[in-house]
């Protein structure tokens, strides 16, 4: 063979060897694109499942919730599909040393194997003791004067009127909180440009304003009856301590001591009595005052009236004892009246429900100035009534929300339809 046949032997057997070895690479190579592909679209498929999973839980704790809202306050595990997926939703209750409920969901929905799951901690009924200030309506036209300031959310049916007395001294009317009014606009007196309301979370105009008409007596009668006390006729009631001084004639009781029932809740009725053809009626009214200050947690419920006579206070104040547990509740079916025999600088605290009538001062319009009417708590009223004039007459308002009663109203207190709420959020 001579040396050029050996050479281009060679050659062939080494460009053979270089052509394997870059197969061999080309194949690797293509392998390895092969699983680098099939790898990132299953890690693709993997994220679309879980989007998908995280809103079907959503989905499971949204029907947990609805369940919940519709009074089914009990331990129970709910499962259902939506389109390709399903959910669990599990929701655990379980009753707090105060009497609340507490509440967890925990739902957990899944998608092609692939699983997500939310945690809803702390659901819990919205109640009435959400609102600094609730109504919806007013006989005239109330202004909101300089200085004044609302903390806790206000909702209002009619138009919103700021006065401009004081202005320069006093300041803005402040709220602090959400602010909403079925109007379009706000009224400013004289149209003085200078008023300019400070609203820190915006105020909602046109907005749909909730009824307080829901509020069912009838449930907080069958509660009283069952775990509370129930009273017919006018009834006075001074609260000392976590002592009750009682006077109800039908009872044949004066200045009888009782104790805080175990429900909290004193609910007093209106009843008739019939002599021959003559029906005589004794309004389910009730005459309060604390002036020494309530220990504990109570709601006192009036098929009518409830008057305030004088100071209604904690033993504990929650404005400077942050571990006050002290809480009231006043629920009348018409009217919460401060009385014109009430003293100067008045003291109110607890959270007031007028469902037909509304809250004022007796006698605002005439005599002289009885400076200062605090309600630490909230107002939720029908009719929003006068305290006091610009002359000045009655109160000058100072109105402050028990923001504890956000997550901790007075006993039994009313809930409003269908709204939910949780302390926290997870997944």
């Amino acid at each position: 063979m001579t040396t050029l046949a050996k050479n281009t032997k060679r050659r062939s057997g080494s460009t053979y060897v270089v052509v394997l070895m870059l197969t061999l690479l080309g194949s690797l190579a293509a392998s390895t694109v092969t699983w680098c592909v099939g790898s990132r679209a299953n890690q693709a498929y993997k994220q679309v499942c879980l989007e998908q999973a995280f809103y079907i839980a959503a989905a499971g704790s949204e029907v947990a919730a609805s369940n919940i809202a519709a009074g089914n306050e009990s331990s129970t595990t709910l499962t259902g599909t939506v389109g390709a997926g399903s959910y669990v939703a599990v929701v655990v209750c379980s009753t707090l040393a105060n009497g609340s409920m507490d509440i967890t969901i925990t739902s957990t929905g899944t998608v092609g194997g692939v699983s997500h799951t939310v945690v809803l901690h702390g659901v819990q009924h919205v109640t009435w003791a959400k609102y600094a200030l609730w109504y919806y309506s007013e006989p005239t036209t109330l202004w909101m004067v300089p200085g004044e300031y609302f903390k806790g959310p206000v909702a209002s049916k009619p138009q919103l009127h700021f006065h401009n007395k004081d202005l320069s001294t006093k300041g803005q009317v402040h709220f602090y909180d959400k602010a909403r009014t079925s109007y379009a606009t706000i009224e400013k007196y004289n149209n003085d440009s200078a008023i300019k309301p400070i609203f820190d979370f915006g105020l909602v105009t046109s907005a749909t304003i909730d009824s307080i008409a829901t509020i069912d007596f009838s449930a907080l009668l069958a509660t009283a009856t069952a775990s509370g006390l129930v009273l017919q006729g006018p009834t006075t009631i001074s609260a000392s301590g976590s002592t009750l001084k009682i006077t109800n004639s039908k009872k044949g009781w004066t200045n009888q001591s009782v104790s805080i029932p175990a429900g909290g809740l004193i609910y007093v009725q209106t009843y008739s009595t019939k002599s021959g053809t003559t029906t005589t009626t004794y309004n389910g009214d009730i005459t309060l005052s604390a002036t020494n200050g309530l220990t504990g947690r109570l709601t006192l419920v009036a098929d009518n009236d409830i008057n305030i006579a004088n100071h209604v206070r904690y033993t504990a104040n929650p404005s400077t004892d942050s571990t006050s547990k002290d809480a009231l509740g006043l629920i009348a079916k018409q009217d919460v009246v401060v009385q014109s025999t009430a003293p100067n600088n008045l003291e109110i605290y607890a959270h007031i429900i007028c469902q037909n009538g509304g809250f004022g001062v007796d006698g605002y319009s005439s005599g002289s100035s009885k400076g200062t009417l605090t309600v630490y708590g909230g107002i939720v009223n029908y009719t929003r009534n006068a305290v006091g004039t610009t002359t000045p007459t009655g109160y000058v308002k100072n109105y402050i929300y028990d923001g504890r009663f956000t997550k901790n109203p007075p006993p039994s207190y009313p809930e409003i339809d269908d709204e939910l709420e949780w302390t926290s959020w997870e997944g």
